[in-house]
């Protein structure tokens, strides 16, 4: 994959872009909320402790 560049053009109506999350979208942010785009949220997975069961795991495993 290719770097992120630091100047472009909204696909949508070509104005200029300039900050990295429009350059990263190809698409300005008044078109991106015209058009319902948000930006996406980092998931978090909650971790179980080293050693540790989540309840049910071992039913997962067992045959029926």
């Amino acid at each position: 994959m290719g770097e992120t560049p630091t100047t472009g053009r909204c696909r949508c109506c070509r104005h200029k872009l300039a900050d990295p999350v429009s350059l990263a979208y190809g698409i300005g942010p008044d078109c991106r909320e015209r058009l319902g785009i948000t930006r996406r949220r980092r998931l978090r997975l909650s971790r179980v402790r080293p050693g540790g069961d989540c309840p049910g795991q071992g039913d997962l495993l067992e045959e029926t």
